[in-house]
């Protein structure tokens, strides 16, 4: 079942939200999707650090918490951290895609 989310935006200028969120989602969804494109398809080297940086918190994770995980368990958590950090990636793309159309900085993005 899929949930439906009501997107909170309120912009710099006008501390107002977006009128018409139906809009407002489709213009977020087109967004997020060109941003994995890109992440996917044209960003080859951030991918890459965001694997290093991914396998790096592994490690220290493991050397902080002093636990042994076997390799299945190191590649699901590095797995985790990275597809976290592309998440992050397509929504900061999204939002500044948005506030580029709109001529305007977005202070808060959130669902309510």
């Amino acid at each position: 079942m899929r949930e439906h989310f009501a997107w909170k935006v309120l912009f710099m200028n006008t501390k107002r939200k977006i009128p018409d969120k139906s809009d407002f989602e489709k213009m977020i969804k087109t967004y997020l999707r060109q941003g994995k494109n890109k992440l996917l398809n044209e960003f080859t080297g951030t991918r890459e650090a965001m694997g290093n940086i991914a396998s790096d918190k592994v490690k220290e994770f493991i050397k902080v918490m002093d636990v042994g995980l076997d390799e299945a368990e190191r590649e699901y958590m590095r797995e985790l951290i990275v597809s976290g950090m592309y998440q992050s990636f397509c929504y900061g793309y999204s939002i500044g895609k948005i506030e580029a159309k709109n001529e305007n900085r977005i202070l808060d993005l959130g669902f309510i």
